[in-house]
Formats: C-alpha cells, structure tokens, sequence
C-alpha cells in the first residue's frame, strides 16, 4: 500500500511540475473553495493540491509508524537474541563439563544468531532515521496547503528545517543502498561457489556449508528472524523452541551428508542435495538481480536527494532548498553554491530540482512493483522429463 501510495503521490507531483492538464478544473483554487469555506490561505488550494495533501498526510502518519514500529520491535528483537545466547553459552559450559562436543547444526545456528543480531542493530538505526522523515512529511503536508506562506507551524524557515533533517536522514539511507547492492552481489557470487563445490563434489561435510547457504537451501526462517516487542517477556518455552531448531537443521544436514545404509537411503540422500542444488541455482540470479536493483535505488534516490537539494527558491523542494532559501539572491551567491546548482539561477534550479526528485521517486516504487514478476523470470525452467 506504502508503495501506491508513494506512486500516487510523486505522479500528481510530476504532474503539477509539467503543468499537466493545465485550464482544467485540477489547477483552478476556485474548486476547492466551493467544497468549503476556506480561509486564506486555505483558499488558495487547488484539486489537484488536495489530493497531493492525502498522500503526503498517508506518508506521515504511515512512514512514522513504520519506523517507530521497527526501530522497537528490532530492539525487542536484539533483547531476545540476547537471551537466547546467554542460554546456548549455560548449555555449551555444561556441554564441556559432560564432554559432548558442539555439532555442525550448534554452528549454523550460532552464526544465525549473529547474523539476526547484526540485522536487528542495522535495523534500529533505520528505524531511527526513518521516523523523523515520516513527521517531517507534516510540513510538505501543510505546505500543499499554503501554510508555510504565513507563520503557522514555523512558516517557511519550519519547512526547510524539516527538509534539512529528511536530507540528513536520506544519507546513511544511500550509503546503505549501496553497502546492500555489494553485499547481494558477493552473496550471489559466493552461492554460485558453494553450488559449483556441491556438483563437483568438493563439499561432502556439513562443514562446507554456512548460514547463508544453509538459509538458501532450506528456506530456513528461525523463529527470532521476527522483531517483537521492545518490553516483551520471554515467552514460554522459548528455549525449547530453541532446541527444536537445532534439532532441525541436525535432520537436514543429516539428510545431505550422513551416510546412509542401503540403495534406498543413498538415493533419499542424492535426492535431497539434489533439491538443495536447485534451490542454490535458482538464487544465484534473483540475488545477482537484487544487487543490481539496490544500485538503482541509490542511483534514483541519489537524484531526487541532489535535485531537491538544488530546489526552493520559494517554497517547493527538498536539499537544494536550503541553499536556495540561504542564498537566495543569485547575483551575490558565493561561486560553489552556483556550481552545486549547475550555474542554474534560483527559478531554475527550483522547477529542475522538484521535477527531477519527483520523477525519480515516481520511477522507483514502479521498481519494487514490477520486481516480484522480474524475480519470477530469471528462475531458472524445471525441465520436465519426458516419459
């Protein structure tokens, strides 16, 4: 819905940039005004406005929440891993006592717990930086309403405050893109190495297989992958939960690499690696895909950051805003500040700014729902026997 929404709202954007269907009713204040008795500056409200109002209304309310509810729920999150690696390191020292060494699947858990811990960290700074961009939405909400032409909320100098602290949040946002799009490509690359090892028959202990490929080959989803809640209590049986999935990555690898006794158990053996193999095979491309995919959202988002930053000479943009509203006069602007904006004077730099934000932001939730069906085809065809 986020999305739609998000495509929805920078479409009307673009729209309102180009002067689309301008002479139309969507352009006309008049409109507005005979739905209610509106104030000034209400009352200079067009249609079109007002629908670009619900959207960025939807985005507050939606991105704060969202934030909020996964900065909590990851530190709820962090807690639980904690608890349940306080647990695993009781049960390891009397494992040493007792003189029962740790089994392959107490390590593909262990380096799961690692990994979610890292995830879980990863996400509360997200949701730190995600939250005060959904309350700075308010300001753009506002501003569609012609509030910041007078001192309501701040006036003006509000929202580019709000602007700058939506930039300021965007940047670890885009190192981030970036910091994902290598990853998925190294995970992708490493995939297609233990896949390669599997079929020449290089890895024949589980002592080959990590977390990464171990999550690829089963689908395995832990029970503390899931955020829950920052106060949460333990809940009951947690450790027996615990030991239930160690007890199912044991039977897995078990399935691919014990020895089994008699034809048909080597043939249940061969098959289920088999299986594995093909669940690897299909991700090498889906994960080459997501790689790229990250770049390109950095590379949207890099766009609308740099484009909003080189808009606002009056009341529309995002980071050049600030520049244009610290500097506003073009002929007394200090020369880095005209080379930032490309040597485009104020109004230029405005209306390029915004549409270039607008479009990018327009194209990438077009992205992320035309994505599941792009995934779809780079699976790789089962190939059916022929009988």
């Amino acid at each position: 819905m986020d999305t739609i929404v998000q495509l929805i709202r920078n479409a009307l954007c673009c729209i309102k940039d180009l002067g689309l269907f301008e002479g139309t009713f969507i352009h006309e204040a008049k409109y507005t005004h005979r739905l209610a008795d509106l104030p000034s500056p209400l009352d200079e409200t067009t249609p079109l406005e007002v629908l670009i109002s619900i959207t960025q209304l939807y985005a507050c309310v939606s991105t704060a929440r969202s934030g909020f509810n996964l900065l909590t729920s990851s530190v709820g999150k962090l807690r639980r891993i904690l608890r349940i690696v306080e647990y695993r390191m009781t049960a390891t020292s009397s494992n040493q006592k007792t003189k029962q060494p740790s089994t392959e699947a107490d390590r593909i858990v262990n380096e799961s717990l690692l990994k979610e811990a890292k995830f879980a960290f990863r996400s509360v700074i997200i949701g730190i930086l995600v939250t005060p961009i959904g309350v700075c939405f308010w300001w753009l909400f506002i501003n569609s309403w012609h509030v910041t032409s007078v001192d309501w909320f701040g006036g003006l100098p509000a929202l580019i405050h709000a602007l700058e602290v939506m930039e300021l949040c965007l940047l670890p946002l885009l190192y981030l893109m970036i910091k994902d799009g290598f990853e998925m490509l190294a995970k992708s690359k490493r995939t297609g190495g233990v896949l390669e090892n599997l079929k020449n028959g290089k890895i024949t202990a589980a002592s080959g297989i990590g977390i990464q490929s171990y999550e690829t080959m089963t689908g395995w989803v832990p029970f503390w992958d899931a955020g829950t809640t920052m106060f949460a209590d333990p809940v009951e049986g947690e450790m027996a939960l615990v030991e239930k999935e160690v007890k199912s990555v044991e039977e897995n690898l078990s399935a691919w690499f014990e020895t089994k006794k008699g034809e048909k158990e080597e043939k249940i053996n061969r098959q289920a690696l088999a299986d594995a193999e093909e669940k690897l095979e299909t991700a090498v491309p889906v994960l080459r895909f997501e790689g790229y995919r990250e770049f390109i959202y950095f590379v949207l988002n890099f766009v609308a950051f740099y484009g909003y930053l080189m808009a606002f000479v009056a009341f529309y943009g995002y980071l050049m805003a600030p520049l244009t509203f610290y500097w506003d006069d073009d002929e007394t602007q200090p020369y880095h500040i005209q080379s930032m904006m490309f040597g485009y004077r104020n109004v230029d730099a405005d209306w390029t700014g915004n549409f270039a934000g607008d479009l990018m932001w327009t194209v990438e939730p077009l992205i992320v729902l035309g994505s599941p069906f792009l995934v779809a085809m780079l699976k790789p065809q089962k190939k059916v026997k022929a009988d």
